[in-house]
Formats: C-alpha cells, sequence, structure tokens
C-alpha cells in the first residue's frame, strides 16, 4: 500500500512538472512555478495526549528566463517558499517547530526552524532550496514541535493545486 502511494505521488509531481512545462510560452519558455498544499496531523509522541495541525502552501520556483527583462541573459535562480500555519494545543513551556527532511539520494538530511517559542497558533513562511522543495513535494517530510516535557510529530502529505507561472 506503501509503495502505491509513493508511486501516485512521484506521478503527480512528475505531471505537474509536465504540467508546468506545457503552460509556458515556446518563445519565452518562462516555466516559472508550481504550488502544492502540503498539511500533517501532528501527533503525541511523549509527555501528552493532546494532537496539533501543520498546513501550508509550498511554491517551487524552477527557475528560468527573467520575465521582466527578457533581453537579459541572467536566469532567475530556481528556489522555493513554504508558508506554514500551525494549530498547537497548550502545552507547558517554550514550543519549538522544526520541519525534517532525510536524506535521500545522496543529499543531506535537513533540519529547518520554523519557530522558536511557538505560541498555539503560529505562522510564517521559510525560504529553501528547489530541490529542497522537491524533496518535500515528492516524499513529503516531518513536522516536529517540542517542549520541554512533550513532543508531537507528523508525516507532511501533499494535495497538488494548479500549476502556474509567475
Amino acid at each position: 500500500m506503501t509503495r502505491i502511494r509513493k508511486a501516485r505521488k512521484r506521478i503527480l509531481v512528475v505531471g505537474l512538472l509536465v504540467a508546468a512545462i506545457a503552460c509556458g510560452s515556446a518563445t519565452a519558455a518562462t516555466i516559472a512555478a508550481y504550488s502544492v498544499n502540503v498539511h500533517a496531523r501532528l501527533a503525541p509522541v511523549a509527555g501528552t495526549t493532546a494532537a496539533g495541525r501543520f498546513s501550508g502552501t509550498l511554491v517551487v520556483s524552477l527557475g528560468g528566463p527573467n520575465q521582466f527583462e527578457p533581453s537579459d541573459n541572467l536566469r532567475q535562480p530556481a528556489q522555493s517558499m513554504l508558508f506554514w500555519n500551525l494549530r498547537l494545543p497548550a502545552l507547558h513551556g517554550p514550543m519549538s517547530a522544526s520541519l525534517r527532511l532525510r536524506a535521500t539520494n545522496g543529499a543531506a538530511p535537513v533540519s529547518d526552524l520554523l519557530c522558536s517559542h511557538c505560541s498555539t497558533a503560529a505562522n510564517g513562511s521559510l525560504k529553501l532550496t528547489a530541490e529542497q522543495g522537491l524533496r518535500i513535494a515528492e516524499s513529503g517530510g516531518t513536522i516536529v514541535v517540542r517542549t520541554p516535557s512533550a513532543m508531537l510529530r507528523g508525516h507532511i502529505t501533499v494535495s497538488p493545486q494548479v500549476p502556474f507561472s509567475q
């Protein structure tokens, strides 16, 4: 069952990339970006029975020509942005949340801090490399929330959106 889900996700990501390429103009070839909705149920691991929610939008820019100055031969850098929201239970002590990506295909594991001293309703954005964004879109990642006495963890799942150009 897990293999089928992973295969479907890979097919979805490849399909989104192909659709993004097909949507671009043949002359300008500005394949700008695509976005996916991400979410996770943060289940209690230790110290609590309360759960939380993580949701957001991942925008992956694949780079390409500068659309504002087409005469420039400079390419825009490929990058990703994660716009996120956390809904957390009231836990004792300061809460910190982080995004974790496991090591895959020679890429190093990644751990980025979303917030330290998080409130029960936190939000923000996180700049990532395009490769990290693709890793989240393909295989997900994990959100970990820690306090001195409790821990919540959830695997990120992906829901596609329509590709768009910048």
